[in-house]
């Protein structure tokens, strides 16, 4: 007698014993007392049962023979109704009763799975068997019959088989949906756990056309399709289908001597077609299957299909899904015809009850003696497989040490990942190097890194990896952002390092690739914390934006060095990694517009935005653009707004919308602005003196403003003073720059050739001091100071500052004419004098400022220089145009 027949006998006749000794209860203390069923106190039993006894014993009135109508009563129906007469119980009786009462309705399900044939569930046996020692003659209740049961079974177990059982209303229980599902092979113990496995692998049947459990060999894929399918058959009415057939397709099975073929299996397409033809009685010809299927209601069950799956099957599943539901069990997922459910191993306390059942069973006191944290580092070393901890029990059950089996797993490893490994392509085996060699769990865009694949098809070989058991994924939560990592259980983890090592020099290599990864994103990480603002300050959210990262900061690096095409390249292989990462948006609008290419610039621009709308730097970026590359000064305020709400005592937030204001002739606002950054903020000394700067342009643009228009002439003229009353002040702190003497000077130039006539003699000696007191940093810029003396001789007919400008010929600077390269897009140029040619790079000279003002130098320029050196010789320095 197996063990699976020997545990639900013993329990069917065990909880029959039960059965009789409670309808005994109510013939000896209720029935003697009524001439009907009142006493059932509920009229619709009433009804069920006598249409039970009448069905039985036409003719016969059961009224004059309520004895035997109490054996049609169902199980809880007995301890129910006991309950509901207490008044004919003595109290001791029912006090009992009412302390049993849980229990016996626990017990209930239990007796309609072993009834009924519907599978175990973990814990019935022992439950059971718990509540039935505990039970005594002496008890309230007479568990007479119950006990007799009990101590024959433990005298012989045999004796279960001599027992007849009820069945004279079970017909009336039987599902209406007719099926050839097997008797599950996990009754021993009974089905544990998977409760959450259970609902939704009922769910995606209900709602799906194909569902494949997948898993590793032995990992409980067909005790779970088992336990589902007949939870589906007893939904009875609410069940969709009307047939559920059963195939299996499992060629092998392991047992403690190993490895053994099962010669019965389905081994090929045509064995597919034939079993089914045999389940349902059609010809053995695929045109009568797929109308029988299509006729009625069915859910056709393929277990093991890895083992059978061919193009054929393939074809079968895809016709046969238009006209059935279709559930598979396998080791290899079909891909695009499936929706996969990957089976994982149970839960630690779980595979410790697994052996503990088992032990239980089967007497074996060497396991039932380990404690729990013993059962659960076996269970880890097993895999925590259901089917690797069966073996186990088994295997020590036969004489062999436990540490012993544990140490010899080979059998196991070759039974539950055979034919999966060799049936994969070249590059999936490459992936799948990566991932091991990696010795972590890893993103995809970190194996897009690591690989030599491009990013499509990484994911290609993903899905094929992903398709066997060989690799799991997990969903990781971030901060608002899901992330899926990759990785090799342990299960084949193992199987894989006895089968096929990772040569050394592999894994050398995938270590060197990640050190430059972790270098790149350190640089990426001190960029992001030195200035948020910076071009390549590159912010990431997860591992897949990480490595996007790097690819960004590859691509700003090609685009510097004029390589626009690389630059892009790059651009694209980060936005395979991750299209919903703005930063691609950012930097590629950014290499866009440097390019030129401007509409595509703000297309990016606006695709970032629809991602991530708040974001500062791509608002900064985009007002930036639009200023400065579209000059839409409307567009790049309504953005430079937005970016300075968030950030209003930043430097460059609060720049870049004064310098908007400013362009929009709202020259108050912009001073403001700079003003509220200075009094709110200790600014470094750069963004003093670049504030400062600003400030002095917009003072001066301000008194532009109103002396042209001349609507408040004193308040343009004291505007103007307040921009060289700050210069002054600069002057005397030490913190002017070229730009500021630049800004300074255009000032003192355009205030003496607007200043009104009326104002003339009035301002004459203020203007004289002021230009007498700055000439060295009024110097700076040769040809503005020129300009200036020779204006203000003309317009306060004075030649008294004419001196200024006359100075000996060697206390000029170096002079020569400036040659621009071919290719537009370079940064340098050189300074052709009478004897040499001397190189110029763009940031030495002083008046450009930014891109476009480089790209307006003329060839032939007349500038003025001081003489260098860099690494490769003789340069330019200090550069001026004249």
């Amino acid at each position: 007698m197996s063990k699976i027949t020997e545990t639900r006998l013993t329990l069917a006749a065990l909880i029959y014993g039960v059965e009789i000794d409670l309808k005994n209860c109510i013939k000896k203390n209720i029935t003697p007392y009524f001439e009907n069923l009142a006493f059932f106190k509920d009229s619709k039993l009433e009804k069920k049962i006598i249409d039970r006894f009448e069905r039985d014993n036409p003719g016969v009135s059961y009224e004059e023979n309520l004895d035997e109508v109490i054996e049609f009563l169902d199980f809880q129906d007995t301890f129910t109704i006991l309950n509901k007469n207490k008044e004919f119980l003595r109290k001791e009786t029912s006090d009992y009763l009412k302390s049993n009462f849980k229990q016996l309705s626990d017990l209930t399900p239990i007796r309609n799975r072993v009834m009924h044939t519907r599978p175990l569930l973990g814990g019935d046996f022992s439950f059971t068997y718990d509540f039935v020692t505990t039970l005594k003659k002496s008890d309230p209740i007479e568990w007479q019959i119950t006990i007799d049961t009990r101590e024959k079974i433990e005298k012989d177990p045999s004796y279960v088989l001599t027992l007849k059982f009820p069945t004279n209303h079970i017909d009336e229980e039987i599902s209406k949906v007719s099926h050839n599902l097997p008797v599950p092979d996990f009754d021993e113990t009974g089905f544990i756990g998977r409760t959450e496995d259970v609902a939704v692998l009922t769910k995606l049947i209900l709602s799906n056309k194909v569902v494949s459990v997948l898993g590793d060999g032995g990992i409980g894929k067909t005790a779970l399709a088992l336990k589902v399918a007949y939870d589906i058959v007893d939904m009875n009415e609410n069940c969709p289908f009307e047939l559920i057939i059963w195939t299996s397709a499992k060629t092998t099975m392991l047992t403690s001597k190993g490895i053994e073929d099962i010669f019965t299996a389905i081994t090929d397409y045509t064995g597919l077609i034939s079993e089914i033809s045999g389940s349902i009685g059609t010809n053995n010809k695929l045109d009568e299957v797929l109308e029988y299927l299509d006729y009625f209601k069915t859910l056709l069950v393929i277990d093991n299909l890895e083992t059978i799956q061919s193009d054929e099957v393939r074809d079968f599943i895809r016709e046969a899904q238009t006209k059935c539901n279709i559930l598979i069990t396998s080791r290899i997922g079909l891909g695009e015809l499936e929706y996969p459910r990957k089976l994982k191993g149970l839960s630690e306390t779980e595979s410790a009850k697994l052996i503990r059942e088992i032990a239980r069973i089967r007497n074996s006191e060497t396991l039932l003696k380990l404690p729990q944290k013993t059962l659960v580092d076996i269970s880890s070393k097993l895999y925590f497989n259901p089917l690797a901890i069966k073996w186990f029990v088994s295997t020590v059950e036969s004489g062999i040490a436990p540490h012993e089996v544990i140490n010899n797993k080979e059998d196991l490893l070759d039974f539950c990942l055979t034919n999966v490994y060799e049936k994969l392509s070249d590059g999936a085996i490459s992936i799948l190097k990566t991932i091991r060699a990696s010795r972590k769990k890893v993103t995809n865009a970190e194996i897009i890194y690591l690989s030599d694949y491009k990013p499509l098809e990484v994911r290609k070989y993903l899905i094929e990896l992903f398709k066997t058991t060989l690799i799991s994924r997990q969903i990781e939560d971030g901060n608002n952002y899901e992330e899926v990592i990759y990785y090799i259980s342990d299960f084949a983890k193992d199987f894989l390092s006895k089968k096929y090592p990772i040569e050394e020099s592999y894994i050398k290599s995938n270590i060197k690739k990640s050190k430059e990864l972790n270098i790149g994103i350190r640089q990426i990480n001190k960029v992001q914390k030195y200035n948020e603002f910076a071009l390549n300050a590159l912010v990431y959210d997860n591992q897949n934006q990480m490595i996007s990262a790097k690819f960004l900061q590859e691509a700003l690096l090609y685009s510097k060095n004029g390589d626009f095409e690389g630059a892009l390249n790059k651009v694209k292989e980060a936005k395979n990694i991750d299209p919903n990462y703005f930063e691609v948006y950012r930097v590629g609008a950014f290499i866009k517009a440097t390019q030129g290419d401007l509409l595509s610039a703000e297309e990016d621009y606006q695709l970032g935005l629809e991602i991530a709308p708040e974001n500062p730097r791509l608002l900064f970026y985009y007002a930036q653009f639009l200023m400065f590359k579209l000059e839409d000064t409307d567009g790049a305020l309504e953005y430079a707004k937005k970016v300075y709400a968030q950030k209003p005592n930043h430097p460059y937030t609060a720049f870049l919308i004064a310098r908007c204001f400013n362009t929009a002739q709202e020259f108050n606002k912009a001073i403001q602005v700079v003003r509220n950054l200075k009094e709110n903020v200790e600014l470094d000394p750069k963004n003093l003196r670049i504030a400062n700067t600003e400030l002095i342009s917009y003072y001066a643009e301000t008194g532009k403003s109103e002396l042209r228009i001349q609507t408040d002439i004193d308040n343009g003229i004291n505007h103007f003073k307040k921009a060289f009353d700050l210069f002054e002040e600069c002057a005397e702190e030490k913190i002017v720059d070229y730009k500021m003497a630049k800004n300074f000077s255009v000032g003192i130039l355009t205030f003496i050739k607007i200043l009104p006539v009326v104002k003339i003699e009035d301002l004459k000696s203020y203007i004289k001091d002021l230009i007498i007191n700055n000439d060295k940093y009024i110097n700076l810029t040769v040809d503005l100071k020129e300009k200036i003396i020779l204006l203000f001789k003309d317009k306060f007919t004075d030649n008294s500052l004419n001196y200024l400008i006359e100075f000996k010929e060697d206390e000029r600077k170096l002079v020569g004419n400036l040659r621009r390269t071919r290719n537009p897009k370079d940064n340098f140029a050189f300074i052709e004098t009478k004897n040499e040619s001397i190189f110029a790079h763009r940031y030495d000279f002083i008046d450009v400022a930014n891109w476009s003002d480089w790209k307006q130098i003329e060839n032939g320029q007349l500038v003025s220089y001081e003489l260098g050196e860099n690494n490769s010789g003789p340069c330019a320095k200090s550069v001026k145009m004249i």
